[in-house]
């Protein structure tokens, strides 16, 4: 029996006049990989950013594991306590466009700086867990290194890694790739279909179509900050019913 993670309801956000999400409702299935796909300015980074809570909701209801982090009071989005929208967080990790590591911090610090400052590791413990991510994925080597000293793929990787140290229940990837030539790309999503047939829940926004009909389970396509058209993974990507659907997998094929 599926076990929903994430339950977001009529998500809705402006920055001034500017409309960027309308009526965004979805749902996160234990286990499942979903893609959010639309072209730049859709709204796509933006729900991200509100799901992981580094941008606030203007309306709307969004729960983890059926813990609240805010609820449409019918004016607008009331969030949850600083304890229970910290706990939420926890359980989310959020990979970024542009990697985001800490420059004057070597990868082991950068994987291990979170776990103790937030989790509480021990640094021992911490270590131990950053070593044995870096090996799963091919960075044993790069420990003592510093991000200057990495490809666009390795500080990527490093990112992931950092992400999963922190042992979040779902994982968010920002265009994991969009700042990679085509061969640090296919590292990176190899990584992440790793992660998929292990199972690791996952939302990802991206503009590899391929790679998005290859590991996902269900897929939201935006457009002007609402959703045109969602549904598992043939619907979107082999049989779409909305034409502006269909021209853009096209476009972007």
């Amino acid at each position: 029996m599926s076990e929903t993670l994430i339950k977001a309801e009529n998500i809705s956000k402006s920055f001034g006049d500017l409309k960027v999400l309308c009526d965004i409702s979805f749902t996160l299935e234990r286990g499942q990989v979903l893609s959010i796909l639309g072209p730049s300015g859709s709204g796509k980074s933006t729900l991200l950013r509100i799901v992981t809570q580094l941008e606030t909701a203007d309306r709307g209801t969004i729960s983890f594991s059926g813990e609240t982090l805010f609820r449409d009071n019918g004016e607008k989005a009331v969030y949850a306590s600083g304890q229970t929208a910290r706990k939420i967080g926890l359980k989310t990790g959020l990979v970024f466009q542009n990697f985001n590591l800490f420059p004057h911090f070597t990868v082991l610090r950068n994987i291990t700086e979170a776990q103790v400052a937030v989790l509480k590791r021990d640094k021992k413990e911490a270590e131990d867990r950053a070593y044995a991510l870096l090996k799963k994925l091919a960075l044993e080597d790069k420990a003592k290194a510093y991000p200057c000293q990495l490809s666009g793929g390795q500080k990527q990787r490093v990112s992931i890694a950092r992400a999963l140290a922190m042992d979040p229940e779902v994982l968010f990837f920002d265009e994991p790739t969009s700042a990679l030539d085509p061969e640090l790309t296919r590292e990176v999503l190899n990584v992440i279909r790793q992660l998929s047939e292990e199972k690791m829940t996952m939302a990802v926004v991206t503009h590899e179509m391929e790679f998005a009909k290859a590991i996902s389970d269900h897929a939201i396509f935006m457009e002007g900050g609402y959703i045109i058209e969602e549904g598992d993974r043939d619907t979107i990507f082999v049989n779409p019913e909305k034409e502006r659907t269909r021209q853009f997998i096209h476009s972007m094929s």
